[in-house]
């Protein structure tokens, strides 16, 4: 390893010969709950406590691909109102709109109903369409 950083073993005395150890964790408990529950621990910002990135991190970015899907986002201040059926319809405490279950509004070519799992620290539910794959929008603010 002392090769990938260049040092030769004249400069490992330099540096100190600690060793780098790696662990692997697969028989490990998974580091990220995401069960649904507006009840949840969030942590500062309103981000739930789990999720990968920050709705703040998500609009800097602006897409995230993550699990072998594409997020975008759509907000709700472009196309507000009624026009889907989201049964109760809400923002969440981490600004995403979200049904009365818990469940993040996504729009994908899937059926809708069809539940995601997300890196924004809840699952998302297919409530509309535009676009196709694996490419999915997630509504916020």
């Amino acid at each position: 390893m002392s090769s990938a950083f260049g040092i030769t073993p004249s400069h490992s005395a330099q540096f100190g010969a600690a060793t780098q150890r790696f662990a692997s964790s697969y028989a490990a408990e998974p580091a990220i709950d995401l069960s649904v529950s507006e009840a949840e621990d969030l942590a500062a910002g309103g981000t739930p406590v789990g999720a990968l990135f920050t709705l703040e991190d998500f609009m800097f970015r602006g897409a995230i691909n993550w699990g072998g899907y594409k997020f975008t986002y759509y907000s709700q201040q472009v196309l507000p109102g009624e026009g889907l059926a989201v049964p109760g319809r809400h923002v969440n405490p981490a600004g995403y709109v979200a049904d009365a279950d818990g469940f993040i509004v996504l729009a994908g070519s899937a059926p809708k109903g069809t539940v995601f799992e997300t890196p924004f620290g809840y699952q998302g539910k297919i409530y509309d369409r535009g676009t196709v794959g694996n490419h999915l929008d997630v509504y916020i603010r």
